[in-house]
């Protein structure tokens, strides 16, 4: 079962990346010079139109299709991407609470020491009468 869905990994892999082949030469010049080297000799050779125009309008569907899938694909990465900050964002955000609280608790306990000390200070310089001492 492992190798089965190693295979099918594999193959995802490599479609994944001729998909990306694909979508990056239809989208660059030089798929537009493909196609106007494409579209100029059928039209010198005076082939069939409704041939050249069949086959367009096929190519055109799976151009469709290739583009899309793509782009999910990007789409799916930008979401990890996100995912992934929102997680970093979310972690700080509780480890910065996290020390507040702490400083808070240690900023209480040093007003407790402060105020004990400060009456122990007015204890201390309060006169001693008779039955103190």
């Amino acid at each position: 079962m492992t190798n089965n869905n190693n295979n099918n990994q594999i193959k995802t892999r490599s479609l994944d990346r001729l998909t990306s082949i694909i979508a990056r030469f239809i989208g660059s010049w030089w798929g537009v010079l493909f196609h106007t080297t494409w579209f100029t000799v059928w039209v010198i050779l005076n082939l069939d139109i409704n041939t050249l125009t069949f086959a367009v309008s096929l190519e055109a569907i799976f151009i469709g299709i290739f583009l899309l899938i793509s782009d999910n694909k990007a789409e799916a990465q930008r979401d990890r991407r996100d995912y992934a900050a929102q997680k970093r964002e979310s972690d700080i955000t509780e480890r910065m609470y996290d020390l507040v609280n702490k400083q808070n608790h240690r900023n209480e306990q040093i007003l407790t020491l402060v105020s004990e000390i400060q009456q122990s200070l007015e204890d201390h310089k309060k006169p001693k009468t008779k039955k103190q001492i």
